[in-house]
């Protein structure tokens, strides 16, 4: 189980050397000073709280946090490393309770249904590699042609000693059929070159773009590629240095630096937007905007402080669900951790996802 514990931090951050205390960056992050700009209007969301507060039946706790809407009654939520089981009245739960690297949910209104592999007793991951000592995280999905295209990461032991045991190895495209969500097919579509290509997905102006986050030094920037249409299965082509699309991604061009692993990017009327954390595990929740889908993104704005982040208790991941959200209103989740390996099993809440509703961000440019 500590050793399953430490994937799951690893999917926040390879160091913890870079996490900051909320008092040392002078952050105001309570809930009578808060830390974001005047004009934003930011409130918890109680309801969506409630529904991920789950104490048996399937998923009790998880990240990554994306949301896929099926159709008009039901959405589909994917999760990363994911705790099933059951959560005791005061919130603690068994160490032994298990935990696998990824779940569904399929949500129906108020009715939540997990869909994982395996056995109810001895459950396992709902997506595997081919691999049969890898596993996936997953990455954002869209539905196109009645199936579920999906991004997962691939990850596994490393070829050699980097410090840890364990290394992203590539870049896969998962295709599943609806509504049954059987497997069809299992496209490698990278090895691992540094970029989570897939982290987001946006079509705008005949085209799918693809982005992702490539760390370097203390900061992550963010990369794009892109496919003409809808099918992310056909040739993805890479957005270079040069601003010329390319069919390789070696040269690509960094748009913008400090997102985090996960991230959203959104149009409303003729502007686009983009919602991040930074990668280093901060608090705070920005919002930038630009007049394309390659930005430049720039007029920052913060849109919240995670009030939850303290001493070992950290938040990431911020993500827009915007079937949930309207023209002026952002549904917003982020997700909570532990670094104590304990805390996780004491109160289940310190691994979940929160949410909130942000309103304000586009009043100002």
């Amino acid at each position: 189980m500590k050793f399953k514990h430490f994937i799951l931090i690893f999917s926040i951050f390879t160091t913890v050397c870079c996490k900051k205390s909320v008092a040392e960056k002078g952050i105001k992050n309570t809930d009578s000073d808060s830390c974001w700009d005047a004009h934003i209007e930011a409130i918890p969301n109680m309801h969506f709280d409630s529904l991920f507060t789950r104490n048996k039946n399937g998923w009790t706790g998880g990240d990554a946090t994306y949301s896929i809407v099926l159709n008009d009654s039901t959405n589909i939520w994917i999760f990363g490393d994911t705790f099933l089981g059951e959560v005791d009245e005061n919130r603690s739960r068994n160490s032994s309770e298990p935990l696998i690297n990824n779940t569904f949910i399929l949500q129906t209104k108020n009715t939540f249904k997990t869909l994982h592999g395996g056995t109810l007793e001895k459950p396992e991951a709902f997506l595997k590699p081919p691999e049969p000592n890898w596993w996936y995280w997953p990455g954002h999905g869209q539905i196109y042609n009645n199936t579920l295209q999906i991004m997962m990461f691939a990850l596994g032991k490393p070829d050699e000693d980097i410090g840890i045991g364990f290394e992203y190895k590539a870049v896969d495209l998962v295709t599943l059929s609806l509504p049954d969500f059987k497997v069809i097919s299992t496209e490698r579509r990278m090895p691992f070159q540094g970029i989570n290509y897939g982290a987001f997905l946006l079509f705008e102006n005949g085209y799918t773009y693809i982005y992702g986050a490539k760390r370097e030094a203390t900061a992550k920037y963010l990369h794009v590629a892109r496919v003409k249409g809808t099918d992310i299965s056909q040739p993805w082509e890479y957005l270079s240095k040069e601003n010329i699309w390319t069919e390789t991604f070696e040269n690509s061009k960094p748009l913008f630096e400090s997102v985090a692993e996960q991230f959203s990017i959104l149009k409303r009327n003729d502007d686009f937007y983009l919602m991040t954390q930074n990668y280093d595990l901060d608090p705070e929740l920005f919002i930038y905007n630009g007049k394309s889908p390659l930005g430049p993104f720039k007029n920052k704005q913060t849109l919240y402080c995670t009030p939850e982040t303290n001493g070992d208790i950290i938040t990431y991941n911020a993500f827009v669900h915007e079937q949930f959200s309207t023209k002026n209103n952002l549904l917003i989740s982020y997700n909570i951790n532990s670094l104590k390996f304990e805390d996780i099993f004491s109160d289940a809440d310190n691994y979940r996802p929160r949410f909130i509703n942000v309103a304000g961000w586009n009043k100002t440019k």
